[in-house]
């Protein structure tokens, strides 16, 4: 980007106090950021952090010209027509097998994607105004948070091998760090950012990362290592030199990296493939659910007293096989929407952020919503630019 087209979407380096809490929208965000990490209950249930979007919402709507370009109107109306899919097919499902109480059961599920959805909706809201100062807060905000996770890490110790550090499983911190180093890598070069920053925070990533010994986490990190290997070798250089230097920190790093190297090698289940054990087996044993889709619950419909079933550990399995032809067209008019237009480096970075869910179920995870929304935020200032 030529440096004058950068000016005019590059944000002072600091964000006055004084203006920040002029936008109480933007201070809910910021909380909203900080709260993320942090778990307190069961998983499936509500954390600290996911209470902000009752006042997050109402305070982005309330600033709000009822107004959005249309290509991210069109976006959210796809992602809309969605929701509303899953609300139907899990509800009706609720009904035919009458399964009502139970989180297990369908009535959750779709409360995640209507958050979620919400979230999104609130960010871009927020970001219509000053897009660049909502993503350099973004970006700052995010970076302190990786940097006291990190600082953390040494003192906080909640399993000999795995790392949690604030969350409820290994494989949250490592998708978190993931999703991240992607925020920070999105970023960084559109708003012409502190490479040594953004460098420092893809490192303190990875660390998480390593320290979760999360394998679809690293494979995705490692991903987007080679990605900006390629578009900004000198980042990688800084990153590769202050991670060299935390190997000399023992400490949780060096009991995570050996049992990172251990998992890597592990074969848990050789009697089971990987279609089987992440339950993508299931489509094609059951393709009378393949119209409409099965919804997200009640998975007893489809084990075996040797093998009870689990939920499909895959963000496109569940789609697939829980709301259908149906829901994959709805969500694949959604994902087309969303990248067309995107710049290419920006539209690669959003690979990596989708590795992991391959073998999980990553759509529920708020956090790749708020990458979500900085992709479109970023597409918004490239279409805004002269060319």
């Amino acid at each position: 980007m030529a440096a004058r087209d950068r000016a005019r979407v590059t944000p002072p380096a600091r964000f006055r106090l004084a203006e920040l809490f002029a936008q109480p929208g933007l201070v809910v965000w910021c909380l909203y950021l900080i709260l993320t990490p942090f778990y307190v209950v069961d998983s499936g249930l509500p954390q600290p952090g996911d209470a902000l979007v009752f006042p997050l919402l109402p305070l982005a709507l309330s600033r709000w010209d009822g107004k959005l370009d249309r290509t991210t109107s069109k976006m959210l109306r796809a992602l809309l027509w969605f929701t509303i899919w899953v609300f139907v097919v899990n509800y009706a499902w609720a009904f035919i097998q009458w399964k009502w109480t139970k989180p297990e059961d369908f009535i959750i599920h779709p409360l995640f994607y209507a958050y979620n959805a919400a979230v999104l909706l609130a960010a871009l809201i927020l970001a219509k105004r000053e897009p660049a100062r909502f993503l350099r807060l973004t970006f700052d905000v995010m970076f302190w948070m990786i940097m006291f996770q990190v600082v953390a890490s040494f003192f906080y110790r909640t399993d000999l091998y795995r790392g949690t550090l604030f969350f409820n499983s290994p494989n949250q911190l490592g998708y978190y760090s993931l999703l991240a180093a992607c925020l920070f890598a999105m970023i960084q070069q559109p708003l012409g950012l502190s490479r040594l920053q953004a460098s420092v925070g893809v490192t303190g990533c990875a660390y998480l990362a390593v320290l979760s010994s999360s394998r679809a986490s690293l494979a995705g990190i490692l991903i987007l290592l080679l990605v900006l290997l390629v578009s900004n070798p000198r980042a990688i250089i800084a990153g590769s030199l202050l991670a060299f230097g935390l190997t000399f920190l023992g400490g949780p790093l060096s009991d995570a990296m050996e049992f990172t190297q251990y998992r890597a090698l592990e074969n848990r289940e050789p009697e089971v493939s990987f279609a089987e054990e992440r339950g993508y087996d299931r489509i094609w044993q059951s393709p009378e659910y393949l119209l409409t889709g099965a919804g997200e619950g009640d998975y007893a419909r489809f084990g075996n007293p040797n093998q009870p079933a689990r939920e499909i550990h895959s963000s496109l399995g569940t789609v697939v096989f829980g709301y259908g032809i149906v829901g994959v067209i709805l969500f694949g008019l959604f994902a087309v929407r969303l990248v067309r237009g995107g710049a290419l480096r920006t539209t690669i970075i959003l690979i990596p952020a989708t590795i992991y869910t391959v073998a999980h179920q990553g759509l529920r995870f708020t956090m790749f919503w708020v990458v979500i929304a900085v992709f479109v935020v970023l597409k918004q200032i490239e279409g805004r630019r002269p060319p």
